[in-house]
């Protein structure tokens, strides 16, 4: 195969997702080649429910903050949790010692309601996998102060999930203007219709695009 001179090693040429790029949009196809292994590379780690936990609570702590701040506050708080940042520590902890750790109010009721979702059961992120994505979204921002990107980012990077498409991400919206010869801000719908040929493998075909928008 002519993919297979360009990636190093059979299984990337081969995989679903890059085959299905081949046959229904040369352009990604093309631009998916030099980053194909190594996206690959990365899947099929499975997480435990406290990696997913870890994931999703970053995410909330991390909303609107650089990553050495971000990181500096996550320390704060597993710290205050004891050295596991869980649902259980969270709901112990009172508000004025979340604040002192650098969370704001937002940030702390977020995490809170979280916790709660979890120990009831009410949210039970293993089952997230399994289940449309559409309706892991929704079981996702019905937690106070989750968004839907916060959600689609959860569902492809902790969940791994395969055909999950962020149109409000600013970099993926740069990306597919830049390859598709778009004006800058094209109509959202006009990125998901193009977005909707990639199904069933618009993860991957994400993780190319930001790739691309990487390495320009």
């Amino acid at each position: 195969m002519k993919a297979a001179k360009v990636i190093k090693g059979e299984k990337a040429a081969e995989s679903p997702a890059l085959l299905h790029l081949r046959k229904i949009d040369p352009i990604l196809y093309k631009a998916s080649l030099p980053h194909a292994e190594e996206i690959l590379s990365r899947k099929g780690h499975r997480r435990s429910y406290q990696q997913l936990f870890d994931a999703l609570a970053g995410s909330i702590v991390g909303q609107q903050l650089s990553t050495k701040a971000a990181d500096t506050i996550w320390g704060r708080l597993k710290a205050a949790c004891g050295g596991q940042v869980t649902a259980e520590a969270i709901s112990r902890l009172r508000t004025p010692t979340l604040r002192k750790a650098g969370l704001s109010a937002a940030k702390v009721k977020s995490l809170k309601e979280l916790s709660k979702a979890v120990m009831k059961g009410e949210l039970k992120l293993e089952t997230l996998k399994k289940i449309p994505e559409e309706d892991a979204i929704a079981q996702l921002v019905a937690i106070w102060g989750i968004g839907r990107w916060t959600a689609e980012m959860f569902l492809m990077f902790a969940l791994e999930r395969e055909d999950v498409f962020s149109p409000g991400d600013l970099g993926l919206r740069r990306s597919i203007e830049q390859l598709y010869s778009l004006p800058k801000d094209a109509p959202i719908k006009q990125l998901e219709a193009i977005a909707l040929k990639w199904s069933p493998h618009r993860t991957f075909a994400s993780r190319v695009l930001w790739k691309v928008r990487d390495t320009k």
